[in-house]
């Protein structure tokens, strides 16, 4: 039982304790009045989850089909010279020696730029690099096309080389800065299937325009313009239409972001959700946006280039050829040289030596090129022939056409089946098939049967994003840009050096070819074996 002075007590508190809560001001944010109108907190979303707002529309087909046709202007600028070395040899008077230099100086531009292009994909910008790239390879094309003689031509062509590698060095990670995981590769896989689609365009090109030499003869600035200069004109329509779309398009969100441009980013994505959902731009709901943790890794490592500059480039390669990574840049630059080598290297030169197949269809394949050589080497011997002895058969573009659909339907295969037996086994697979692909030509006289097994063999070309996959997984995340650039370039250059080796073999011993590419593939197949997969 309570005393009456210790209830009275505590009455007494009790009033004092409401009296306090009484004079409390709380304060709800979203009543507060600013010049007359309600305020409320804004979000904040990281850059994964602004993406994930504004989905996927119109703008990103757009993107995937500009960031498609940079990389497919890569092999149009670099494999279509093979397809005009039959129809200019006699314009520039080439010789074996001269087309294998010929073919390999779009590669030899490439490989020569491919690190300076990353570097300034990362300080410049994407979109100024591709702007820059597409212009600069656009000019050097057209130019090329006016070429007097066959050294002004390779020049050029290496020029050329050099510009369209921005669009190889910036255009994945352009594309892949525009969408979240479960887009993003998905859509970098449709991307490069531009590739391609640029080796059964370039083909179908050459057989609408190249045989009609003989129906029309253009001259300008005094010279000659033949049909196979308007066909290398023609190839490089794309990059017009590239430009027009990146002048459409805008720089990459992340970037920006990792470079502390937020309220633009948030401009940009603003707009694409007004593209893609239809909605006007400030309903967009993002008005903030943070670094997440992997975006700020990447923000750091971006300052970092910028500051060290070219420093970064050594430091960040000097580690692959430092053991325990050694060994593994060895192994995937030796299988990416191998199969560029082997592919690339004869798929330029398959035009030129179809042209003298389809004359001899009941001939083993190197007694026709022998028989090639030999009829070359006495047209030249003739001074007096006032006629070139070159004609061009134009379905030699109707089998390279067929090739490319070839090329396209196996990598629609490989991403259909990777999963399903590891890529590995898949890799070493097709080493296998191609190998022995290229072995059997020599012991072949059916022409069709020769023709499927050439197709097979140059088919070991699709492996290219195989191996890739693979490669990624055997450096660490710090490493792989650098390691995959360093891989790439050895594979191009891989595709220069096969296209001059197969020009001195063609005119000394033709059955090294497939002796020397075949037997390489199947080497490729062991070492492969010893590839580890994560």
């Amino acid at each position: 039982m309570q005393h009456p002075e210790e209830e009275d007590q505590r009455k007494g508190e009790s009033a004092h304790d409401e009296k306090h809560k009484s004079a409390e001001i709380v304060i709800d944010p979203t009543q507060i009045v600013t010049n007359g109108a309600h305020s409320t907190p804004t979000a904040s979303h990281t850059y994964s989850e602004a993406l994930e707002v504004v989905g996927q529309g119109w703008f990103h087909t757009l993107l995937m089909f500009v960031t498609g046709l940079c990389l497919m202007s890569v092999i149009n600028e670099t494999v279509n010279v093979g397809f005009i070395i039959s129809a200019a040899e006699c314009d520039l008077d080439l010789t074996f020696s001269d087309k294998g230099i010929l073919n390999g100086a779009g590669f030899l531009g490439v490989v020569s730029s491919s690190y300076v292009w990353g570097f300034l994909s990362d300080t410049w910008g994407r979109r100024k690099v591709l702007l820059l790239a597409s212009t600069g390879a656009l000019i050097t094309s057209a130019l090329s096309t006016f070429s007097p003689h066959v050294w002004v031509l390779i020049g050029a062509r290496y020029l050329v080389g050099i510009f369209v590698s921005g669009n190889a060095a910036t255009s994945y990670a352009y594309l892949a800065e525009f969408h979240g995981e479960a887009s993003r590769a998905k859509v970098i896989s449709w991307a490069a299937m531009f590739m391609a689609i640029g080796l059964i365009f370039l083909p179908s090109l050459a057989w609408l325009v190249i045989p009609l030499d003989d129906r029309f003869d253009l001259h300008l600035f005094g010279m000659r313009y033949a049909m196979w200069r308007i066909y290398m004109l023609l190839c490089s329509l794309e990059l017009i239409l590239i430009i027009v779309g990146l002048l459409y398009l805008p720089e990459s969100g992340k970037f920006l972001l990792t470079n502390g441009h937020r309220e633009k980013v948030v401009q940009i994505l603003a707009k694409i959700y007004h593209i893609n959902q239809g909605k006007p731009e400030h309903t967009f709901p993002v008005k903030s946006i943070t670094l997440d943790a992997i975006d700020a890794a990447f923000a750091n490592e971006m300052q970092l280039r910028s500051s060290l500059g070219f420093r970064y480039l050594w430091q960040q390669t000097v580690p692959l050829f430092r053991v325990p990574l050694l060994w593994h840049t060895l192994k995937a630059s030796v299988l990416m040289f191998g199969l560029f080598a082997s592919s690339s290297g004869l798929f330029l030169w398959v035009p030129d030596i179809l042209n003298t197949y389809l004359q001899h269809e009941d001939m083993q394949l190197c007694d026709v090129i022998a028989l090639m050589h030999a009829n070359k080497t006495a047209a030249r011997s003739e001074p007096s022939a006032s006629t070139c002895p070159i004609t061009i058969n134009a379905n030699i573009f109707l089998i390279t056409t067929l090739m490319g659909v070839i090329f396209l339907a196996c990598y629609i295969l490989n991403g259909l089946i990777i999963n399903r037996v590891g890529k590995t086994t898949l890799l070493n697979g097709w080493f296998v098939v191609c190998g022995i692909c290229g072995l059997a030509i020599l012991w072949t006289s059916d022409f069709y049967l020769t023709l499927i097994l050439i197709a097979a063999f140059v088919s070991s070309g699709c492996l290219g994003g195989v191996l890739s996959a693979i490669s990624v997984d055997l450096f660490p995340t710090n490493y792989r840009a650098m390691a995959m650039c360093l891989i790439l370039m050895t594979g191009r250059f891989g595709a220069m050096a096969g296209s001059n080796i197969i020009a001195y073999l063609l005119a000394y011993n033709c059955n090294l070819i497939f002796i020397l590419f075949g037997g390489s593939l199947l080497v490729c197949a062991l070492i492969g074996a010893t590839l580890t997969e994560t």
